[in-house]
């Protein structure tokens, strides 16, 4: 049978095999599982803390509304640290690992990629709304009074589940019937979607990151300029916090541009790496997640103070019930004074 060899493509009878990942020794694989199962674990459980803090007070709640969605948004992506641990880790074990397998199978049959898609791309769409939200609150703020509401809010995040809904009805189209292979089961972005999302879903996760972050630069210079108008507008309660999200999108450009942009390379045949490249480079966007705990704890005084309050509950219940096993133990030992 007749073969070609292009841009690292092999042609089979109209059928070919893209060689996108480097596989020869299972140790790199195993490593990168192992680096994902532990990075994803301390993800799931920073989101889950945060959720659970700003969910348990009322104000946390009404106030950091889209930030408690993007903490959904890494939650997902912290699942999905884990799951394709378990789902590569799995193949390698089983010896089928560096088996070619088509786009159409890895998207359909695979239970790890639509997290992989959804985990950069959820929280960077609640990005852009975040930013948009500050630039309003800042630039109009009797307009932010006025119409910013919880139930604008609500909607805004549908609006957001929607746009990632369209997102992935477009990566599954196409990977239906497309039965370009890849050269291991990796079953990554690059190798479940045809070329066009692939290469759309990395370019969006950047540009996402990068337009908010301008955006809400040029922002914060205008506010610096207006600090004392600013201060009378919002008082001590309304603090636009430009600083923090600034740190937080300016730290987020770089941590999630090093694996878009390995990524796209290995899509377009730039280069080859192997999976101690991949999964060092592709793990920096679960210490979002890590990095926004810390944030949340240093710069949120709220966010410090819930965390006391329920850690107080908890000692105090725990003290409460040791204080009434004595007593009650202390209390069963006296010896009756009836006759």
């Amino acid at each position: 049978m007749a073969t070609n060899v292009t841009n690292g493509t092999l042609d089979y009878a109209g059928e070919h095999l893209t060689s996108q990942f480097v596989f020869g020794n299972p140790t790199p694989t195993l490593f990168m599982c192992s680096l994902y199962l532990l990075l994803g674990t301390l993800a799931m459980f920073s989101n889950i803390l945060d959720i659970f803090i700003f969910f348990t007070n009322n104000e946390l709640r009404r106030k950091y509304m889209f930030f408690i969605a993007l903490d959904f948004g890494e939650l997902i992506d912290g699942l999905c640290y884990f799951l394709t641990a378990v789902g590569r880790g799995s193949a390698v074990l089983k010896g089928t690992f560096g088996k070619p397998i088509s786009f159409h199978e890895c998207f359909f049959e695979r239970y790890w990629v639509h997290a992989l898609i959804m985990g950069t791309e959820l929280p960077a769409l609640i990005t852009i709304v975040i930013a948009t939200e500050r630039i309003i609150a800042v630039q109009k703020p009797k307009f932010y009074s006025s119409y910013i509401t919880t139930k604008t809010k609500m909607l805004s995040l549908i609006a957001v589940g929607i746009v990632q809904l369209c997102f992935l009805t477009v990566a599954g189209f196409s990977a239906y019937h497309n039965y370009e292979e890849s050269n291991t089961r990796h079953c990554a972005v690059i190798t479940s979607t045809a070329t066009y999302f692939s290469t759309f879903h990395f370019t969006f996760v950047i540009s996402a990151y990068v337009v908010s972050f301008i955006s809400l630069l040029i922002i914060y210079v205008i506010h610096k300029r207006m600090k004392k108008n600013a201060t009378k507008m919002y008082g001590k309660k309304k603090d636009p916090q430009l600083a923090l999200f600034l740190s937080v999108t300016g730290t987020s450009i770089i941590l999630v541009s090093m694996p878009s942009i390995v990524m796209i390379g290995i899509r377009w045949h730039w280069w080859a790496v192997n999976d101690i490249i991949v999964g060092l480079t592709y793990s920096t966007t679960g210490f979002l997640s890590i990095t926004n705990t810390f944030l949340n704890f240093i710069f949120r005084p709220e966010y410090r103070s819930q965390l006391k309050r329920l850690l107080k509950l908890k000692f105090d219940s725990s003290e409460s019930k040791m204080f009434t096993v004595t007593v009650t133990a202390v209390t069963a030992m006296k010896p009756s004074t009836r006759n």
